[in-house]
């Protein structure tokens, strides 16, 4: 039986038309009258032939591969970003390799080989850190390693970026909940050497401070955000007996646990503390009750950040220039106005 691999020279044969033909049906389709093309594909298809995808980019010197790094590829918060990506991708003719990196360095290490060998094109990073395999040896003389789009706000890192503003964001919470007539409040914050953390901490003190309310330091908790952080967080603030009137948490998932826990304290939302969450994930409008959040337009975020890539990847002017997406306050059922 043979089961040797048709070749784009059996293709070629078998369609009568030349390889070159068969080559740009492959790599630049545009480029061939529809009716050819249609024959060539059909011929394929009955062949059981399929491109190799890497030699075709290593001929053209480009990949149609985009790379998509984020810090935690289970963290459901970024599956709308990433079909946002997706949508973006195939409509330019790109298709995407997501991998996590989980804040290993010698994970971070594999992804930016790709990137150097040309296995893939370009780069949109969504991960705390910057891989360090892709700074140049001269921190002083710029960036010129593989094209990217960075997601994260990377602080010392003049790249093209696609960011939300969590300053605003932060600001959003703060004023949302001042209306409410909350002064004592407390942040929940992730890890404030993250930069969007540190924007969301910034913005909502700023805040307080600008309607006259004391901003205190003890009135800060910051840590690795998750449900159980947030379970812990409401015990220890339930054992303390210093509950405040309204809290602020980074994200979701951690407001969550912060419900839960305070539910298991008997502790009633909204009557006896107020909470706001932030992204909007897609279980905040159901839980009980419904969770005011800050919303973060997570498609429309891949979708922007792929555009950039691609107008990166293609030179087009103001490709390098940085780009912002403003969140939104949805108003649910965990926040009311303060009772004291």
């Amino acid at each position: 039986m043979n089961t040797k691999r048709p070749t784009s020279r059996d293709v070629a044969r078998e369609a009568g038309v030349s390889v070159a033909t068969v080559s740009r049906t492959i790599t630049r389709p545009e480029d061939v009258n529809p009716e050819t093309r249609e024959h060539v594909l059909n011929v394929m298809k009955r062949m059981g032939y399929s491109a190799n995808r890497a030699a075709a980019d290593l001929r053209r010197g480009s990949s149609k591969t985009l790379l998509v790094l984020v810090s935690d590829i289970t963290n459901a918060f970024f599956a709308e970003f990433f079909k946002g990506i997706e949508e973006e991708a195939r409509s330019h003719g790109y298709v995407l390799l997501i991998g996590d990196t989980s804040e290993v360095a010698s994970t971070e290490r594999a992804y930016s080989n790709m990137l150097l060998m040309n296995q893939a094109g370009g780069l949109i990073l969504n991960t705390y850190d910057f891989p360090v395999d892709l700074m140049p040896s001269n921190a002083n003389s710029g960036y010129k390693g593989p094209p990217l789009v960075s997601c994260a706000g990377h602080k010392g890192v003049d790249v093209p970026s696609v960011c939300t503003d969590d300053a605003l964001g932060g600001r959003l919470a703060a004023e949302h909940l001042i209306e409410l007539g909350h002064k004592d409040i407390i942040q929940i914050c992730g890890p404030l050497q993250v930069h969007g953390f540190e924007r969301r901490f910034f913005g909502f003190r700023q805040a307080l401070k600008h309607a006259g309310i004391d901003v205190k330091d003890d009135r800060v908790l910051s840590g690795p955000l998750s449900v159980q952080f947030g379970i812990d967080t409401a015990q220890m603030l339930v054992e303390s007996n210093d509950l405040p009137s309204a809290v602020f948490v980074h994200n979701d998932e951690t407001a969550t646990g912060f419900l839960h826990g305070l539910a298991n304290n008997g502790i009633r939302v909204p009557e006896d503390i107020s909470v706001i969450g932030y992204d909007d994930m897609p279980y905040a409008a159901v839980f009980n009750p419904g969770l005011t959040t800050i919303r973060l337009p997570r498609r429309q975020w891949g979708q922007l950040a792929c555009r950039k890539l691609v107008a990166v990847l293609e030179g087009e002017p103001g490709a390098q220039d940085p780009v912002t997406i403003a969140p939104s306050l949805i108003a649910r059922a965990s926040t009311a106005s303060a009772k004291r």
